[in-house]
């Protein structure tokens, strides 16, 4: 851990809360488990009436909108040809909802992936712990309004390119030896905000060599650092790496608030003192050391992870203040709330979730840094400390994702992973996104729409490194954590820069990783 002396420093929108009707917590007549299909279906069929007993069971939405076959399957699945167009159609009957830049139904998150090769035609995986490739991200940037270049956004924890050194803020000069000029000529609003490019096929080239070559088994890459030098270094990769989501953390001293800094890119296992929960600890007994009065959350690039570790963190963060408190409640369907699920809802941990109290932290204030990048668990991280603690959320866009549903898997017949989506996560005050009700409950939002943020078009300073105290998204929030007349004056040099990126200039970002229950073994 780095400690920074702070005087030294210088969607989608998606769903609304239009249908959540149709998710009643009543416990009123919950069908049973389904008596085993006759055996003179073939195994495709099986699978098929499978998906669809599932789907009845467990989703969210199964209440209110998908008709009862759970006695003979086949009336129903029998009209579509794979189990992929069975989901699909499933997922049409879920309510639909209409807003700005979106329009369709609530279920656009349930999905599956064939095991052992087997061909559900149509391919969706959920990876968790470990990640694939050189964990790089990319974002086209201008600095200079007729400029753009490719820097590199995020270097997730223990992939290739952290243990090889690269780093945010790097601009990728040459990939493979080869003698492109990664620049591109843009035309930029004065404003700020996104630049067109003037030679879109050159544009286009340049991207396919990035992306081809970050695909690739070997790669040799070289950058020019803020200092102007250069570095290169190859990499390679056979197999998948083992994720640290903390890939940074450190505290900015302050005479009168020490302030904490958690970049966190998801949230991995934590369970019997294993790596991450080691590395969380760790990072939390520095804060507690240097006695933080508030915390700095960079959730930019989180796409969420497990329900478990997310809820994890946030008693780390809770602290003191909120030992005791309820954090989070579950809505289910009717059959996932009845006696007959009573063993599955065990074995998921599905119950009401209090505080522990696992920090002795007690903060005045709890930062967020966000993206539209940022959801499903840390949404909810933000959600269930916002009845408790202070909370401000800033905002790169104008809101989060939007993603309050999770998922637990279902194998079937040993031949697919299914994920329907099976719960609702509400904080203490039975809500979702209740800071924002703004005093009424008409005016209640919930973050199927995403999270809306306290300040919001702030930009993503991609040409400054993750925990650099002069990066646009953290210097606000150090501005008002630690008021000194120092970070004052750099907050006001830095509004003045504007943040300039060029339109589909993002390349290789992180998926958007779910809210995951797992089973108890």
């Amino acid at each position: 851990m780095n400690i920074v002396p702070l005087k030294q420093v210088g969607r989608w929108a998606a769903i609304a809360l239009i249908g959540l009707t149709v998710l009643s917590c009543k416990k009123d007549n919950p069908k049973p488990e389904p008596e085993p299909e006759p055996t003179d279906r073939t195994e495709g069929q099986l699978i098929k009436d499978d998906i669809y007993k599932y789907y009845k069971l467990y989703s969210v939405w199964a209440d209110g909108s998908i008709p009862d076959y759970l006695k003979n399957p086949a009336q129903y699945t029998d009209q579509y040809g794979s189990a992929s167009n069975v989901l699909d159609a499933l997922k049409r009957l879920t309510p639909v909802h209409i807003a700005a830049g979106y329009a369709g139904v609530f279920d656009r998150f349930s999905f599956m992936e064939g095991i052992n090769g087997y061909n559900i035609a149509e391919q969706a995986s959920t990876k968790m712990d470990n990640n694939e490739g050189y964990g790089i991200s990319v974002q086209w940037f201008s600095l200079d309004s007729k400029t753009a270049r490719p820097y590199i956004s995020f270097v997730e924890g223990g992939s290739p390119a952290q243990l090889a050194g690269f780093k945010r803020a790097d601009i990728i000069t040459a990939v493979n030896n080869d003698k492109e000029n990664y620049s591109i000529e843009v035309s930029c609003p004065d404003a700020g905000g996104t630049c067109q490019v003037k030679d879109p096929a050159a544009y286009s080239r340049l991207r396919n060599n990035i992306n081809s070559a970050l695909d690739a088994a070997n790669l040799t890459l070289q950058v020019k650092r803020a200092d102007n030098k250069l570095f290169e270094k190859p990499m390679s990769y056979n197999n998948s790496y083992v994720i640290n989501p903390i890939y940074k953390d450190t505290i900015y001293l302050n005479s009168n608030n020490n302030v904490g800094y958690l970049a966190l890119s998801s949230f991995e296992e934590i369970g019997s003192n294993n790596q991450n929960q080691k590395n969380i600890d760790a990072a939390f007994a520095q804060y507690e050391a240097k006695q933080i009065k508030s915390l700095i959350v960079d959730l930019r690039y989180n796409g969420g992870g497990y329900v478990d570790a997310a809820i994890y963190v946030a008693d780390k963060i809770g602290g003191a203040k909120t030992k005791g408190k309820l954090m989070l409640t579950y809505e289910m369907n009717k059959y996932m709330q009845s006696d007959a699920a009573k063993n599955l809802r065990d074995q998921l941990n599905m119950h009401d979730t209090y505080f522990d109290g696992l920090s002795t932290l007690n903060l005045n204030k709890v930062y967020f840094l966000v993206s539209e990048e940022t959801a499903s668990a840390a949404e909810m991280l933000v959600n269930v400390l916002t009845p408790h603690l202070p909370v401000q959320i800033i905002a790169t866009e104008s809101r989060t994702y939007g993603k309050p549903v999770g998922f637990f898997e279902q194998k079937v017949r040993d031949k697919v992973s299914y994920w329907p989506a099976s719960f609702i996560l509400k904080n203490s005050r039975g809500n979702l996104g209740e800071k924002y009700n703004k005093g009424t409950e008409s005016g209640l939002r919930d973050y199927w729409d995403g999270l809306v943020p306290d300040k919001s078009g702030i930009g993503d300073d991609v040409s400054a490194d993750v925990g650099d105290p002069k990066e646009k998204m953290l210097a606000t929030a150090l501005a008002d954590a630690a008021p000194t007349s120092k970070s004052r004056a750099a907050m006001r040099s830095i509004s003045a820069r504007t943040i300039q990126t060029v339109d589909q200039g993002k390349m290789h970002t992180r998926p958007e990783r779910g809210m995951i229950k797992t089973r108890s073994k």
